[in-house]
């Protein structure tokens, strides 16, 4: 009877060793990441980024009309000066020979007083004409005049009223996009083409007000090209002083500051232009955007003596894609757990995977 109670409490013990055993083996390994406070560095800022050209420009005809003629498709190459399009200029053809015609008749009439002019001039100072005929000579060879001076006038408005029913590219450059297609009637000043200029050397991007300080005040900046991978030297071209209606970001252009010849890229090309901040003793705190999670608000998880620890956080802008900056809520030497966040739980016994740990 004895032996069978002793062989009983061996069970249970062992039972329970295996169970704890079991328990302990179950603690989550994680990855930490310690907060530290070193100044005085330098951080970097990924703005997504399109190359975008140096000059866009909507094409439009002065007068309203029917497209008659696109010479040019999609992407074709124009130089200064050729002619893209044309609307129905028939009326202005007629209009033009109109006054082609009173140009002409207003010319020979002008021509005719001054002969006359000039005779009644000659007898009225030799005595041989009455002031009132001299005088008469004189009105007629200024009305001539100012007729030939209305129908030069008008002769060149007609000229350019014709020659406006053209479109002709304003700098060597590209069709972006035909708007419209032949046959359209088009409005007066209706859009027809989108042309943008033969070099492509500008990259556009968004970036917040606070940015656009960091961006004045970046030791580096940089494109990466999404296809190529090669990184290329920046500098800031311009800054808008306000902010787009839509998304209130400031829409900054770089161009490239030693670009060679050879390198050419196509207009809507995209990539990653990077910054490079000094802290001025001001350092960011940033974390990868793994270790955040949303439970009433913003919050990480910190590593305090083996246990998982719920903290709530306040978010600044994201940085270097896969990061988010905090404003609030961590200190230098906090330890934040930034793998496996999502199966963690508040108050929850974890252990440092193989002793990793990264330091900011």
């Amino acid at each position: 009877m004895k032996t069978k109670y002793i062989l009983l409490f061996l069970i249970i013990f062992i039972f329970t060793a295996c169970k704890k055993d079991a328990e302990e083996e179950i603690i989550r390994p994680v990855k930490i990441q310690e907060i530290n406070s070193i100044q005085d560095e330098s951080f970097n800022i990924d703005f997504p980024a399109q190359i975008s050209p140096t000059q866009k420009t909507v094409l439009a005809f002065k007068y309203a009309g029917k497209i008659k003629n696109i010479n040019f498709e999609s992407g074709d190459f124009v130089k200064k000066g050729q002619v893209i399009a044309t609307i129905d200029n028939k009326d202005y053809m007629v209009n033009l020979e109109a006054f082609s015609k009173k140009y002409e008749a207003a010319k020979a009439v002008a021509q005719n007083a001054e002969v006359q002019f000039s005779r009644a001039e000659k007898l009225y100072k030799g005595g041989a004409l009455a002031k009132k005929d001299y005088d008469n000579a004189l009105m007629q060879k200024n009305v001539a005049i100012s007729t030939f001076k209305e129908a030069s006038a008008g002769l060149e408005n007609a000229r350019n009223t014709l020659n406006d029913t053209k479109i002709t590219a304003p700098y060597d450059g590209y069709i972006d996009k035909k708007i419209v297609e032949v046959g359209t009637v088009v409005p007066e000043g209706g859009p027809v083409i989108s042309f943008i200029s033969n070099e492509i050397t500008d990259i556009s991007v968004n970036a917040s007000l606070k940015d656009v300080e960091n961006i004045r005040n970046a030791k580096t900046i940089i494109f990466k090209d999404n296809l190529s991978e090669k990184v290329y030297p920046l500098e800031i071209k311009n800054i808008a002083q306000n902010p787009d209606s839509i998304n209130l970001t400031y829409p900054v252009t770089f161009t490239f500051s030693n670009l060679s010849k050879d390198e050419k890229f196509l207009s809507g090309q995209t990539g990653t232009v990077t910054i490079s901040v000094k802290n001025n003793g001001n350092q960011e705190i940033l974390i990868p955007l793994d270790a955040l999670f949303e439970d009433n608000g913003s919050n990480v998880y910190l590593f305090k003596n083996g246990v998982a620890v719920k903290t709530a956080v306040e978010i600044g802008e994201l940085r270097e894609a896969d990061k988010i900056s905090i404003v609030k809520g961590l200190k230098s030497g906090d330890k934040v757990i930034v793998a496996g966040v999502s199966k963690l739980v508040d108050g929850e016994k974890v252990k440092l995977l193989g002793g990793a740990q990264w330091k900011l």
